[in-house]
């Protein structure tokens, strides 16, 4: 929300509300895609081969067989000749075998079963310059659709996105707010809020968050919002009940959450359903959006290498759908700029530029005992040293672990499951994943990969098959539970994952993350589940300058320069706002930069500037707000981009 029509009595922790602009993105229509538009029969393989063989009948050349003695090719009537041996399949011409004693097939021809038809190649839309990848649903029917209901009046626009996450959400939310925008309704940007945010009251946070008028609102992650409630049903009434507002509300959902959502819900909604994009050809489509978006093209050769990478990498934690193949393409496009310079036209991706890639993306698939890269990764992380002494105690444990495993030697009953305290945004999920990585590359763990869930993911509903559930997607990785002091309320979820790690022990990895003054009743209250865990590492606060370096760092990474001026005030602002319980240290950081890049683009919007100073971050493009009014504005995150 905008603040426009709050009410004062909702409390601040209870909302989460965002502003996504629109973004003016300028992609080349010149891309190795147009083969999609203007060859509706050809192949997959012909697509993302780089060229097509010209239309035409293509000669086929039969060398000549010996010469064998056989039956003349006539035969005078009044010759009786014993007929030949019935033969399977069928004849050619006459009875002589005109290709040289080929073999025939053992069945006759109408009872060989065609070959399966190849898997339809992903569709992809494009509107206002940017592509999207269909999956079930094709959005260039939806987008038609919402143009010409745009122009008429009547009830606003409820859209439910059903997908896995990171599949398209936000890229098909701006595409619907332009199109909406196109046909008189709103601005083309969107207002955001994020279901599994919400503190609280629900009810009065969902109402209050779908109250307000304006433009059109992206409610993520409803499901989360409906069955993390206390009164699941109360939500339900309060979101069909808002749609007398004017605005359009476009919300999201988990695919398996969509299948237990009440009808009275869904009904509200028109679905449209995104790609999956754990299949390979949809990975590969999108490949070729991203490399197009970028203007990178992957030579033939380079995309044979692509597609075995793409086909075994399984994601892991965040780094899933979309994000997956997209950070695969910009790791590879960064080796190529740091082996052969920026290109002045189209970059040109081979082979080389991808090798090792995917094994930097996912632990499981880098050689054996490869654990200098996890290593390097956690000395990178700004302060932690005890973190980071911990850390290589478990290493060595775990080290000497598998050196007992491959001789054959029993490796002892030492836990694997840590527990981690700390406040928010002090790097325990990003350590969490580095130590599953670890364990990936010792063949401790299959996969390595993180799972993150929350404590109430746990409760929600049947709390044992949730439990199950996030147990079975975490197998041969880590389960990251957030807020796990919360499970002190919560026996039946408590009971079964107790169950489920000594049933399987060897199998995944439990991390519980908790504030650190929290989690002490948990622990004395259930001694049992405390055995379960090994090491208790405490996670501290970065001081004010680490912050800044963290900061810093972000510029680097997006080509930003800062003034000295706003590193000095940046440490007065860290200093101030860390006072406050709600200040959540590197993510405070990530959104205070966010804000920050978008002050600075609106305050050069329109005028002309040189690139130096485009690339430059000032003390004047800092929020105005301090203290706990900009740390309410931060988690609000007006003003951010998506």
């Amino acid at each position: 929300m905008d603040g426009e029509g709050e009410d004062d009595t909702v409390d601040d922790r209870a909302l989460g509300v965002t502003m996504m602009d629109s973004l003016e993105e300028h992609v080349n229509n010149a891309t190795s895609l147009d083969a999609l538009e203007q060859a509706k029969n050809a192949t997959y393989l012909d697509w993302i081969g780089g060229t097509r063989a010209d239309a035409g009948s293509i000669p086929i050349v039969v060398p000549p067989s010996p010469l064998t003695p056989g039956p003349p090719r006539t035969r005078m009537l009044d010759q009786q000749e014993s007929e030949p041996p019935e033969r399977p399949g069928t004849r050619i011409m006459s009875e002589a075998d005109l290709f040289g004693g080929a073999p025939m097939p053992e069945r006759p021809v109408e009872q060989i079963a065609p070959p399966p038809p190849p898997a339809p190649m992903p569709k992809v839309a494009e509107r206002f310059g940017i592509r999207f990848l269909c999956g079930a649903d094709d959005a260039s029917e939806l987008f038609d659709r919402l143009h010409r209901r745009g122009r008429q009046p009547g009830q606003p626009l409820a859209l439910l996105i059903v997908g896995e996450a990171h599949t398209g959400q936000r890229r098909l939310t701006r595409l619907v707010a332009r199109t909406l925008a196109g046909a008189g309704v709103g601005d083309g940007s969107v207002r955001t809020a994020d279901g599994s945010e919400l503190r609280g009251d629900h009810v009065t946070a969902v109402t209050a968050i779908l109250r307000g008028a304006g433009p059109p609102l992206l409610f993520e992650r409803l499901d989360r919002a409906v069955f993390d409630a206390a009164d699941p049903a109360r939500v339900v009434a309060a979101v069909t009940g808002a749609r007398e507002n004017k605005a359009a509300l476009i919300a999201t959902c988990d695919p398996a959450s969509y299948e237990r959502l009440p009808a009275e819900l869904t009904r509200v909604f028109q679905v449209f359903r995104l790609p999956d994009l754990t299949n390979i050809q949809a990975r590969m489509a999108l490949l070729h959006v991203l490399a197009d978006e970028r203007r990178t093209t992957i030579t033939a050769a380079g995309l044979d290498v692509v597609r075995g990478d793409l086909t075994r990498l399984t994601g892991h934690g965040d780094l899933v759908g979309a994000r997956l193949v997209e950070a695969y393409l910009d790791r590879a496009v960064a080796r190529h700029i740091d082996r052969a310079g920026a290109p002045r036209d189209r970059m040109v991706l081979v082979p080389v530029d991808f090798v090792g890639v995917a094994e930097e993306l996912e632990p499981a698939l880098r050689p054996p005992r490869d654990v200098d890269g996890y290593l390097r990764g956690l000395e990178e992380m700004i302060g932690l040293d005890e973190v980071k002494r911990t850390v290589g105690g478990l290493v060595a444990e775990a080290r000497m672990a598998a050196d007992r495993a491959v001789r054959g030697l029993p490796s002892g009953n030492l836990s694997r499951h840590l527990i981690f305290l700390g406040r928010p945004g002090t790097g325990k999920a990003t350590v969490a994943g580095l130590i599953g990585g670890i364990y990936a590359a010792l063949n401790l763990l299959d996969t390595g990969q993180l799972v993150v869930r929350g404590a109430r993911d746990l409760a929600g509903g049947d709390t044992v098959a949730n439990v199950a559930a996030s147990v079975d997607r975490a197998m041969g990785g880590v389960l990251f539970i957030e807020d796990a002091y919360l499970l002190d309320r919560m026996s039946a979820a408590v009971e079964e994952l107790s169950r489920l790690m000594e049933e399987r022990r060897d199998k995944f990895m439990v991390i519980c993350a908790s504030p650190p003054d929290e989690m002490e009743g948990l622990l004395l209250a259930r001694p049992g589940f405390r055995a379960e865990f090994g090491a208790i590492v405490e996670f501290g606060e970065p001081t004010e300058r680490q912050l800044v370096q963290l900061f810093s760092r972000l510029a680097e990474r997006d080509l930003y320069m800062l003034d000295e001026e706003l590193r000095v005030e940046l440490i007065e602002r860290f200093a101030d706002m860390r006072r406050y319980p709600e200040f959540a240290f590197a993510d405070t950081v990530r959104r205070l930069f966010d804000q920050t890049v978008a002050r600075q683009a609106a305050r050069l919007a329109g005028s002309r500037v040189d690139p130096a100073a485009v690339a430059r971050l000032t003390v004047g493009d800092l929020p105005e707000s301090r203290g706990g009014q900009l740390l309410h504005e931060l988690r609000l995150g007006r003003g951010r981009r998506p």
